[in-house]
């Protein structure tokens, strides 16, 4: 596994713009719940999770 590509991966995740799933307000680094409709945003923070993992070809085998 290439630790640099890696890296660069997930730095390039880190740098994509979130949206809220219902009301598509930019979501900030670190916000739980959006700021402008109050939605839980783990449902967000699971599927981004999934995809990185995905790119970086760590996806679970289950």
């Amino acid at each position: 596994m290439n630790n640099q590509s890696n890296m660069s991966k997930v730095l390039a995740f880190f740098s994509e713009s979130k949206f809220c799933n219902d009301c598509d307000t930019r979501i900030r680094f670190g916000d739980i719940d959006c700021p402008h409709c109050g939605c839980d945003l783990d449902d967000l923070y699971m599927q981004w999770a999934h995809n990185l993992l995905k790119n970086l070809n760590c996806e679970e085998e289950n």
